[in-house]
């Protein structure tokens, strides 16, 4: 038979894909990003943000669960920087021009003003999002607020919230009993069926009936595979602040250095692992497991002749069908083991630089020795795996909970769960 016309198609289209990476490889070839190195964990967005004086456009954000377009300015920018006071300097990371330094040091966790200049008092003591003075009851509100269990785990992505995650539970079983029935009840699939198309191929070699019942268990299974694309990367990202949630908090190799959301299939599942996240492990897990899907089941049924009914029937072949099913029974009772637990309900999304800064904007965790301006990715994994300057055999551990700024007011987001001398974070569990 002929199959020009279905090759010459395939050819067409990886003519396009490749001329699609191609043209990725090019815009990429020569440009810069900006960057001293990946930013693929907490930590290193952090770093970014140490020295910049932008914080003050975050205030109160960290318990919002939208944030407006219209309420940073919209002049950020990438890379080194030097101040009026220190023109010798450079620094990098993130801030915008023109616009006053930072004028506060940080001691013991506090804030230490320094002598302000004119152009920072437009900038003091207000409510950026009102462009108000802030009022008293603005700042009770905030104090209030930060401690409630109910709106610090406000947010979910809506996909994994516990109703559409019962939803997806009972879906699933409910299609793969159907699916098993239709299967194997009087032998349905073994028999085959009737195609109610033509099966003989065309001139041209193109069967409707092969074609129909290869492109649509294909297209059901990269459905499939899709729909739990955004589970696996919700679980990457939520990991950390997971860990973070722990009444003992965790070490910074198991929270502000983990790579997951940067990471690739496989090496994913192996270092989640490695590190004892077992959920982590076991949906990116799945997540590759899944494109066997579309590929078993554009494969598995052709049209083919029976004898002794004298009949072209669209029939499965058996070894290939099994791995299906298989797969699809892994796949569906797999929903089971993605309700998310009150560890990765955070206050707001995190898909934006914004929104981590958020969480931090307050801490005195950016103004520690540890984010002293990192000159690599390796000084820096040096630098929070081991003692901070002044401590002696002490690893120190990290917490999400409510924290006292350095501004002297409780804040929600991520710090040292103790420092000597200070009080313990407190960290609510929601129970």
């Amino acid at each position: 038979m002929r199959l020009q016309g279905v090759g010459w198609t395939l050819f067409v289209i990886y003519v396009f894909l490749y001329a699609a990476l191609a043209i990725v490889l090019l815009r990429f070839r020569h440009r810069q990003t900006g960057l001293k190195w990946d930013i693929a964990s907490l930590a290193d967005v952090f770093t970014l943000v140490r020295r910049s004086n932008i914080l003050s456009e975050f205030a109160g954000s960290e318990l919002r669960s939208t944030m407006p377009e219209n309420q940073f300015s919209k002049n950020y920018r990438l890379g080194y920087w030097r101040t009026s006071n220190q023109p010798d300097e450079n620094f990098h990371g993130i801030g915008e021009p023109d616009a006053p330094a930072n004028r506060y040091s940080a001691e013991h966790g506090k804030r230490k003003d320094k002598v302000p200049n004119e152009k920072d008092t437009q900038y003091a003591d207000r409510d950026i999002e009102s462009q108000q003075p802030w009022q008293q009851s603005t700042v009770d509100s905030l104090q209030k607020d930060v401690r409630s269990p109910t709106i610090q785990r406000q947010w979910i992505p809506w996909f994994l919230k516990d109703t559409f995650v019962v939803a997806w539970i009972v879906i699933a079983l409910v299609l793969i009993i159907a699916f098993m029935v239709v299967s194997f009840v009087n032998g349905a699939v073994k028999r085959g069926f009737l195609p109610r198309l033509p099966a003989p191929a065309n001139p041209g070699g193109f069967s409707p009936a092969n074609f129909l019942y290869s492109f649509v268990p294909s297209l059901i299974g990269m459905i499939c595979f899709l729909l739990w694309q955004p589970i696996d990367l919700y679980f990457r990202a939520l990991q950390p602040f997971s860990n973070l949630s722990r009444p003992g908090g965790a070490t910074a190799e198991n929270s502000l250095l983990l790579e997951y959301s940067a990471c690739a299939p496989i090496k994913i599942t192996t270092k989640a692992l490695l590190a004892g996240h077992w959920k982590v492990a076991y949906i990116s897990f799945i997540s590759l497991l899944s494109i066997t899907l579309p590929i078993l089941g554009g494969g598995v049924f052709t049209a083919q002749y029976f004898p002794r009914d004298d009949q072209v029937r669209s029939a499965a072949s058996m070894p290939a069908y099994d791995a299906l099913v298989f797969f699809v029974i892994v796949y569906a009772l797999s929903f089971l083991a993605i309700l998310p637990g009150r560890k990765r309900h955070l206050p707001h999304d995190i898909r934006t630089l914004g929104q981590l800064i958020s969480f931090v904007y307050e801490s005195s965790l950016l103004h520690g020795a540890t984010f002293k301006d990192p000159q690599t990715k390796t000084d820096l994994v040096t630098r929070l795996l081991g003692a901070e300057v002044g401590e002696k055999f002490v690893v120190p551990r990290y917490g999400f909970g409510v924290y006292w700024g350095m501004d002297g007011r409780e804040h929600l987001g991520i710090d040292r769960l103790k420092r000597p001398g200070t009080v313990e974070m407190l960290i609510t569990t929601g129970r």
